[in-house]
């Protein structure tokens, strides 16, 4: 059942009345039987994959817990030494940690990767002479897998480090990993914050309602007009590019930029309005990425709660951990005492980019596009002393408006070399398409013509001009501090109904016409 179709705004809409009308006590588990429903609609198998993990991560909370309260026990004896009695229980909760921690993460691995690492295998073996081959096993991708491990994972860790009591109610505990509007486009969201709300039995809130259908309609008009538009074009570029002119692929790779904001901002507006319905707030995913100065900033408003869940459980642990601090210190000496005290962050940034590379799916173009984003953050850290000095020798301040749209301008263009390797299948494609790119430009095929040669009409660029121009208007006020929202309820009635009324009327032109609802780009990650 896709997010963006009319099936699933039936099954949200009947979900809200159920929710409403049952007991406040119950009304978790209308929640409960929703995702069950939702995720049954998607695949029998998955369903069982997902109730294991559940199960697992459940029972290994548990057994944390009960691991800590032993430790608190024997700390607090009579005659104990507590500092060696936590030493002991220590390692003993980091092994039970680590083993679930192994299970998720394996599981997931081989999910997504193992038909890739056996053609990687077979490749290996052609390349011997040998005749023997791997089958690939085709298994199937469980809907939204990386967003429940890594949701589950954080919970055992804050589990693990005391933050968080472990849920003892199975059926509560579920409905946090299964919560059906995070499936599919994440986000990533913490116990601490979603469980309360999931379990308190939310009471009716017309602004809530009201905010949450603007918000869907936002999403839903994101992905429909911009990023289902761009979709089959930028696919035909990328697919056959050796057809098309540097220009052509770089305007396909920018595009391409467009087309994936609004898909995936688009689909995590959308579940978070429809998760508001219920008076459920999940947390900001993304906030405005494009409008970012420097490549650590953009990550820091571009899938916000992956970015935060790497900080908090990769890159901190890996920062303060005294192998890395030890490395630090012996390199000190050989390159100077600033750039040894930056070797630890920036190993640390270099790593959790590779795991963001890795997480976007196998291949060598995404291992590329990790270390090309953790590079440009690790190289800004080194630099960022003589690039201060140079600023205030120019007499450069941060608040130049010019040098301000300078930023922005060099980081959407440091983004879009990295989209030639997320897009790419394959790490020699991505670098082909670069090579064309610069070697093979031709302004000149950029003409009328070249526009529609890859699929799109003078309706779909009319579509795409118009709505493009509303998303960054919309988003500059948004910039600037001005709630759109807010803003719109102290219009009169007539224009806030003819907003949402022109809105809807799009919607349904779309979904009652010949559009097939497109899956997202993120969707089986």
């Amino acid at each position: 059942m896709s997010i963006n179709s009319a099936a699933f705004l039936l099954f949200l809409a009947v979900a809200v009345a159920v929710y409403y009308l049952a007991p406040k006590r119950g009304r978790y588990l209308v929640l409960l039987a929703a995702s069950a429903f939702f995720y049954l609609c998607y695949s029998l198998k998955a369903a069982i994959y997902l109730l294991f993990t559940v199960a697992a991560t459940y029972g290994a909370a548990l057994g944390l817990g009960a691991l800590r309260r032993r430790e608190r026990a024997e700390a607090a004896a009579e005659g104990a030494d507590a500092a060696a009695v936590r030493r002991v229980w220590l390692r003993r909760r980091r092994l039970a940690l680590a083993a679930i921690l192994v299970l998720n993460f394996t599981t997931l691995a081989l999910f997504k990767y193992l038909d890739s690492w056996l053609g990687t295998a077979n490749s290996v073996l052609a390349l011997a002479g040998l005749s023997f081959r791997f089958r690939p096993l085709e298994l199937l991708l469980p809907l939204g897998i990386s967003f429940y491990i890594f949701q589950t994972s954080g919970y055992l860790i804050d589990v693990y480090r005391g933050k968080v009591e472990p849920e003892r109610h199975f059926l509560k505990y579920a409905l946090f990993a299964t919560y059906f509007p995070q499936m599919i486009q994440g986000p990533i969201n913490r116990f601490q914050k979603l469980q309360p709300q999931l379990i308190g039995g939310n009471e009716f809130s017309a602004d809530q309602f009201k905010y949450g259908v603007q918000l869907m309609i936002w999403g839903m008009l994101k992905k429909l007009l911009i990023a289902d538009t761009l979709a089959p074009a930028v696919t035909e570029v990328f697919d056959h590019f050796a057809q098309y002119s540097g220009a052509v692929i770089l305007l396909a790779v920018v595009l391409y930029c467009l087309q994936l904001y609004c898909d995936f901002s688009g689909g995590t507006d959308l579940v978070r309005g429809a998760s508001q319905l219920f008076g459920v707030e999940m947390m900001e995913n993304f906030r405005r990425p494009y409008f970012a100065h420097t490549v650590d900033e953009f990550w820091r408003r571009w899938h916000i709660s992956l970015g935060e869940w790497m900080k908090d459980y990769l890159f901190y642990p890996l920062a303060l951990s005294k192998g890395l601090n030890r490395l630090g210190k012996a390199l000190r000496p050989v390159v100077g005492p600033r750039l040894g005290k930056l070797a630890v962050p920036c190993i640390s940034t270099l790593v959790v980019f590779l795991m963001v590379g890795v997480w976007q799916g196998p291949g060598l173009s995404n291992i590329a596009y990790g270390l090309w984003n953790g590079g440009l953050m690790s190289l800004a850290m080194i630099v960022q002393p003589a690039s201060a000095k140079l600023r205030e020798r120019l007499g450069i301040g941060h608040e130049t408006r010019w040098f301000r749209v300078v930023q922005v301008a060099r980081t959407f263009a440091l983004v879009v070399v990295g989209r030639y390797f997320s897009r790419s299948g394959q790490l020699m494609q991505a670098l082909r398409m670069l090579k064309r790119t610069v070697c093979s430009f031709g302004w000149r095929s950029l003409g009328p013509d070249a526009l529609f040669s890859f699929g799109l009409t003078p309706v779909n660029w009319a579509v795409l001009l118009i709505s493009t121009a509303v998303l960054v208007a919309v988003s500059a006020l948004q910039e600037r501090g001005i709630p759109i929202r807010r803003t719109l309820e102290k219009k009169h009635w007539a224009v806030q109904f003819a907003v949402l009324f022109v809105g809807i009327l799009v919607i349904y032109v779309f979904l009652s016409g010949d559009y097939i609802p497109a899956g997202y780009v993120y969707e089986s990650i």
